[in-house]
Protein backbone atom coordinates (compact mmCIF):
# COMPACT_ATOMS: atom_id res chain seq x y z
CA UNK A 1 0.00 0.00 0.00
CA UNK A 2 1.07 3.69 -0.42
CA UNK A 3 1.72 5.70 1.94
CA UNK A 4 2.52 9.48 1.40
CA UNK A 5 4.04 12.10 2.60
CA UNK A 6 1.95 13.37 5.76
CA UNK A 7 3.50 17.40 4.37
CA UNK A 8 1.62 15.94 0.66
CA UNK A 9 -1.48 14.37 2.18
CA UNK A 10 -1.77 17.31 4.27
CA UNK A 11 -1.66 19.59 0.85
CA UNK A 12 -4.46 17.39 -0.52
CA UNK A 13 -6.65 17.62 1.99
CA UNK A 14 -6.44 21.14 2.50
CA UNK A 15 -6.91 21.67 -1.28
CA UNK A 16 -10.08 19.61 -1.10
CA UNK A 17 -11.00 21.71 1.90
CA UNK A 18 -10.93 24.79 -0.12
CA UNK A 19 -12.93 23.56 -2.78
CA UNK A 20 -15.97 21.42 -1.24
CA UNK A 21 -18.91 23.51 0.38
CA UNK A 22 -18.04 24.22 4.30
CA UNK A 23 -21.33 21.91 5.59
CA UNK A 24 -19.25 19.23 3.46
CA UNK A 25 -16.09 19.65 6.05
CA UNK A 26 -16.84 18.26 9.15
CA UNK A 27 -16.90 14.52 7.37
CA UNK A 28 -13.13 14.77 6.77
CA UNK A 29 -12.95 15.50 10.53
CA UNK A 30 -13.73 11.53 11.12
CA UNK A 31 -10.77 9.97 8.75
CA UNK A 32 -8.04 10.73 11.19
CA UNK A 33 -6.57 12.36 13.68
CA UNK A 34 -4.27 14.05 12.06
CA UNK A 35 -6.25 15.18 9.24
CA UNK A 36 -8.68 16.46 11.83
CA UNK A 37 -6.18 18.99 13.08
CA UNK A 38 -5.29 20.00 9.10
CA UNK A 39 -9.42 20.44 8.26
CA UNK A 40 -9.96 22.30 11.27
CA UNK A 41 -7.04 24.83 10.47
CA UNK A 42 -9.46 25.59 7.29
CA UNK A 43 -12.69 25.07 9.06
CA UNK A 44 -11.64 27.84 11.58
CA UNK A 45 -9.44 30.43 9.95
CA UNK A 46 -11.66 32.74 9.69
CA UNK A 47 -14.97 32.86 11.55
CA UNK A 48 -17.89 35.51 10.79
CA UNK A 49 -20.95 35.76 13.20
CA UNK A 50 -23.93 37.57 11.60
CA UNK A 51 -26.45 37.28 14.73
CA UNK A 52 -26.45 36.86 17.84
CA UNK A 53 -27.73 33.61 18.46
CA UNK A 54 -24.75 32.20 16.61
CA UNK A 55 -22.44 33.81 18.90
CA UNK A 56 -24.15 32.00 21.74
CA UNK A 57 -23.96 28.45 20.19
CA UNK A 58 -20.42 28.84 19.76
CA UNK A 59 -19.71 30.25 23.08
CA UNK A 60 -21.62 27.53 24.43
CA UNK A 61 -20.25 25.11 22.58
CA UNK A 62 -16.55 26.60 23.49
CA UNK A 63 -14.94 24.22 21.10
CA UNK A 64 -11.44 23.62 21.20
CA UNK A 65 -10.39 24.23 17.97
CA UNK A 66 -11.23 28.17 18.58
CA UNK A 67 -7.90 28.86 19.45
CA UNK A 68 -7.16 27.88 15.78
CA UNK A 69 -9.25 31.08 14.56
CA UNK A 70 -6.81 33.76 12.74
CA UNK A 71 -9.44 36.36 11.21
CA UNK A 72 -12.74 36.73 13.50
CA UNK A 73 -15.79 39.21 12.69
CA UNK A 74 -18.46 40.47 15.42
CA UNK A 75 -21.16 41.72 13.35
CA UNK A 76 -23.51 44.81 14.24
CA UNK A 77 -26.20 43.16 16.20
CA UNK A 78 -23.95 41.15 18.61
CA UNK A 79 -24.23 42.10 22.11
CA UNK A 80 -20.90 43.52 23.85
CA UNK A 81 -20.70 40.78 26.24
CA UNK A 82 -21.54 38.07 24.07
CA UNK A 83 -18.54 39.55 21.76
CA UNK A 84 -16.19 39.30 25.00
CA UNK A 85 -16.83 35.75 25.67
CA UNK A 86 -16.25 35.04 21.76
CA UNK A 87 -12.69 37.67 21.95
CA UNK A 88 -11.57 35.18 25.23
CA UNK A 89 -12.52 32.06 22.96
CA UNK A 90 -11.20 33.08 20.16
CA UNK A 91 -7.75 34.70 21.81
CA UNK A 92 -5.37 34.35 19.15
CA UNK A 93 -6.40 36.13 15.99
CA UNK A 94 -4.63 38.64 14.03
CA UNK A 95 -7.13 39.91 12.18
CA UNK A 96 -10.40 41.20 14.03
CA UNK A 97 -13.98 43.41 12.33
CA UNK A 98 -15.72 44.79 15.38
CA UNK A 99 -18.83 46.20 13.79
CA UNK A 100 -21.53 46.24 16.60
CA UNK A 101 -23.71 49.06 16.95
CA UNK A 102 -23.97 49.90 20.55
CA UNK A 103 -28.08 50.11 21.39
CA UNK A 104 -29.29 52.06 24.70
CA UNK A 105 -28.60 54.60 26.65
CA UNK A 106 -25.91 53.33 28.60
CA UNK A 107 -22.55 55.72 28.27
CA UNK A 108 -19.89 53.18 29.36
CA UNK A 109 -18.45 50.09 28.03
CA UNK A 110 -18.81 47.01 29.68
CA UNK A 111 -14.94 46.13 31.29
CA UNK A 112 -15.39 42.75 30.11
CA UNK A 113 -15.12 43.68 26.44
CA UNK A 114 -12.42 46.25 27.13
CA UNK A 115 -10.42 43.51 28.88
CA UNK A 116 -11.30 41.02 25.98
CA UNK A 117 -10.26 43.73 23.27
CA UNK A 118 -7.23 44.79 24.85
CA UNK A 119 -5.85 41.04 25.35
CA UNK A 120 -5.37 39.97 22.24
CA UNK A 121 -1.87 39.41 22.39
CA UNK A 122 -1.58 38.79 18.14
CA UNK A 123 -3.88 40.66 16.68
CA UNK A 124 -2.40 43.67 13.88
CA UNK A 125 -5.08 44.11 11.69
CA UNK A 126 -8.56 45.44 12.81
CA UNK A 127 -11.57 47.32 11.11
CA UNK A 128 -14.02 48.60 14.49
CA UNK A 129 -16.27 51.18 14.54
CA UNK A 130 -14.94 53.17 17.16
CA UNK A 131 -18.04 53.79 19.09
CA UNK A 132 -18.32 50.70 19.93
CA UNK A 133 -15.20 50.50 22.46
CA UNK A 134 -15.46 54.32 23.41
CA UNK A 135 -17.77 55.65 26.40
CA UNK A 136 -20.21 58.05 24.50
CA UNK A 137 -19.42 61.30 26.14
CA UNK A 138 -15.80 61.80 25.92
CA UNK A 139 -13.67 62.81 22.64
CA UNK A 140 -12.37 58.80 21.80
CA UNK A 141 -8.59 59.07 21.62
CA UNK A 142 -7.11 55.92 20.02
CA UNK A 143 -3.68 55.87 21.51
CA UNK A 144 -5.51 55.55 24.93
CA UNK A 145 -6.14 51.67 24.47
CA UNK A 146 -2.64 49.57 24.60
CA UNK A 147 -4.54 47.43 21.73
CA UNK A 148 -4.04 50.58 19.14
CA UNK A 149 -0.62 51.01 19.15
CA UNK A 150 0.65 47.72 18.12
CA UNK A 151 -2.28 47.62 14.87
CA UNK A 152 -0.59 48.07 11.59
CA UNK A 153 -3.53 47.67 9.28
CA UNK A 154 -6.39 49.25 10.67
CA UNK A 155 -10.11 50.40 9.47
CA UNK A 156 -12.40 53.06 11.12
CA UNK A 157 -16.08 52.94 9.73
CA UNK A 158 -17.00 56.02 11.04
CA UNK A 159 -16.97 58.81 8.71
CA UNK A 160 -16.75 61.40 11.55
CA UNK A 161 -13.00 60.51 12.93
CA UNK A 162 -12.01 63.19 9.90
CA UNK A 163 -14.51 65.92 10.41
CA UNK A 164 -11.81 67.76 12.44
CA UNK A 165 -11.78 66.74 15.87
CA UNK A 166 -8.42 64.92 16.63
CA UNK A 167 -8.68 61.66 17.98
CA UNK A 168 -5.19 60.22 17.70
CA UNK A 169 -4.55 58.47 14.54
CA UNK A 170 -1.79 60.19 13.69
CA UNK A 171 0.03 58.96 17.20
CA UNK A 172 -0.39 55.51 15.65
CA UNK A 173 2.95 55.06 13.98
CA UNK A 174 2.81 51.22 13.60
CA UNK A 175 0.56 51.83 10.89
CA UNK A 176 0.93 50.68 7.40
CA UNK A 177 -2.47 50.44 6.44
CA UNK A 178 -5.14 52.60 6.86
CA UNK A 179 -8.78 52.99 5.55
CA UNK A 180 -11.12 55.63 6.52
CA UNK A 181 -14.71 56.58 5.06
CA UNK A 182 -14.32 60.54 3.10
CA UNK A 183 -17.24 63.09 2.45
CA UNK A 184 -16.04 65.73 0.76
CA UNK A 185 -18.04 68.42 2.01
CA UNK A 186 -17.60 66.92 5.75
CA UNK A 187 -14.14 65.43 6.21
CA UNK A 188 -11.27 67.87 7.25
CA UNK A 189 -8.58 68.19 4.85
CA UNK A 190 -6.12 69.20 7.74
CA UNK A 191 -7.10 65.85 9.51
CA UNK A 192 -6.46 63.80 6.22
CA UNK A 193 -2.96 66.17 6.04
CA UNK A 194 -1.56 65.37 9.99
CA UNK A 195 -2.16 61.73 9.14
CA UNK A 196 0.01 61.33 6.15
CA UNK A 197 2.70 63.89 7.51
CA UNK A 198 3.14 61.69 10.82
CA UNK A 199 1.95 58.27 10.56
CA UNK A 200 5.83 57.59 8.99
CA UNK A 201 5.41 53.97 8.18
CA UNK A 202 2.32 54.75 6.51
CA UNK A 203 2.36 53.28 2.77
CA UNK A 204 -1.48 52.68 2.07
CA UNK A 205 -4.23 54.96 2.93
CA UNK A 206 -7.52 53.44 1.58
CA UNK A 207 -10.61 56.31 1.01
CA UNK A 208 -13.46 54.43 1.33
CA UNK A 209 -16.59 56.81 -0.64
CA UNK A 210 -19.63 55.57 0.38
CA UNK A 211 -22.75 55.20 -2.95
CA UNK A 212 -24.93 58.28 -2.97
CA UNK A 213 -22.74 60.58 -0.69
CA UNK A 214 -20.31 61.22 -3.79
CA UNK A 215 -18.35 59.40 -6.38
CA UNK A 216 -14.68 58.47 -6.40
CA UNK A 217 -13.69 60.85 -9.51
CA UNK A 218 -15.17 63.73 -7.07
CA UNK A 219 -12.89 62.88 -4.08
CA UNK A 220 -9.73 62.19 -5.84
CA UNK A 221 -10.63 65.87 -7.41
CA UNK A 222 -11.17 67.16 -3.72
CA UNK A 223 -7.98 65.73 -2.78
CA UNK A 224 -6.21 67.65 -6.17
CA UNK A 225 -7.87 70.93 -4.84
CA UNK A 226 -6.56 70.34 -1.07
CA UNK A 227 -3.20 69.34 -2.33
CA UNK A 228 -3.56 65.99 -0.93
CA UNK A 229 -2.76 63.99 -3.88
CA UNK A 230 -0.65 61.68 -2.05
CA UNK A 231 0.75 58.71 -4.22
CA UNK A 232 0.02 56.18 -0.96
CA UNK A 233 -4.09 57.25 -1.39
CA UNK A 234 -6.26 54.74 -3.14
CA UNK A 235 -10.45 56.15 -3.33
CA UNK A 236 -12.47 53.25 -3.21
CA UNK A 237 -16.40 52.30 -3.39
CA UNK A 238 -15.12 48.48 -1.30
CA UNK A 239 -17.56 48.16 1.38
CA UNK A 240 -16.05 46.54 4.71
CA UNK A 241 -17.91 43.65 3.92
CA UNK A 242 -17.30 43.15 0.74
CA UNK A 243 -13.65 42.63 1.92
CA UNK A 244 -14.90 39.92 4.40
CA UNK A 245 -17.32 37.95 2.49
CA UNK A 246 -14.70 37.41 -0.75
CA UNK A 247 -11.63 35.54 0.18
CA UNK A 248 -10.08 36.51 -3.53
CA UNK A 249 -9.32 39.99 -2.74
CA UNK A 250 -9.46 41.68 0.72
CA UNK A 251 -8.87 45.90 0.71
CA UNK A 252 -5.69 45.68 1.69
CA UNK A 253 -4.99 43.16 -1.07
CA UNK A 254 -6.79 45.11 -3.56
CA UNK A 255 -5.15 48.70 -2.45
CA UNK A 256 -1.93 47.20 -2.76
CA UNK A 257 -2.31 46.18 -5.86
CA UNK A 258 -3.72 49.78 -7.21
CA UNK A 259 -0.28 50.90 -5.37
CA UNK A 260 2.12 48.32 -7.82
CA UNK A 261 -0.14 49.12 -11.28
CA UNK A 262 0.52 52.83 -10.57
CA UNK A 263 4.55 52.03 -9.71
CA UNK A 264 4.40 49.61 -12.90
CA UNK A 265 3.13 52.14 -15.46
CA UNK A 266 4.38 55.02 -13.79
Amino acid sequence: MLHLPHEIERAIFQVAAGVHPTNHLPSYLLVAERVRQWIEEVMYHTIVFTSEAQACRFVESRPVASAKVKSLCLGSTLHLVTAADVMELCSHVDSLALWIVREGDAPGVPACLLNAFNRLPKLSQLSIRVSTVFCRNAVPFLPSMPIFNKITHLELLEGWVLWGFPIGIHYLTRLTHLSLRVVAHQTAPASLRIILMNCVCLELLVLRVIEGLGEVGDIEKWLEDEGLADPRIVVTTMTPYHSWVNDDRSLWQYGDYILKDRTRTS
